[in-house]
């Protein structure tokens, strides 16, 4: 895997926190891309996995609007939450019931999303293996 974008992602609309901090991995033709999504301190606002859907589409909309590879899961995103003083901190899998961003809301305040997600706990070895940094 090779990581092709570090940067810190502000989502779009009224009542954002800060953001997070997105990393990009992309494989070979045909392997899933792999979005680390690392949470950043909040002052107020939502924590990543509570926007998890949001930030998954408005990346997908930036970074892969020439589509996904066609696979059961093309987008491997993981959110990491750093640990509040020592260690990796913690690792979750989503899952999205779709991978195609779709525009919700009502008003002015419309924003994109791949719906609520479904996580799973990784362990940081698990992590390194899919960015491939073993």
């Amino acid at each position: 895997m090779n990581l092709t974008h570090e940067y810190m992602h502000h989502r779009t609309g009224y009542g954002l926190s800060a953001g997070c901090w997105i990393r990009i991995y992309k494989g070979a033709e045909g392997d899933a891309p792999v979005v680390v999504c690392e949470e950043l301190p909040r002052v107020g606002g939502i924590s990543t996995e509570e926007a998890s859907g949001y930030l998954a589409a408005e990346v997908l909309r930036e970074h892969f609007s020439g589509g996904l590879p066609d696979l059961v899961r093309p987008l491997l995103w993981i959110e990491h939450r750093p640990a509040r003083r020592r260690g990796p901190g913690k690792y979750f899998l989503h899952s999205f019931p779709s991978y195609r961003p779709r525009t919700v809301g009502a008003g002015f305040v419309r924003r994109v999303t791949l719906g609520a997600s479904h996580r799973e706990p990784l362990s940081p070895a698990e992590v390194a293996i899919l960015i491939r940094e073993v």
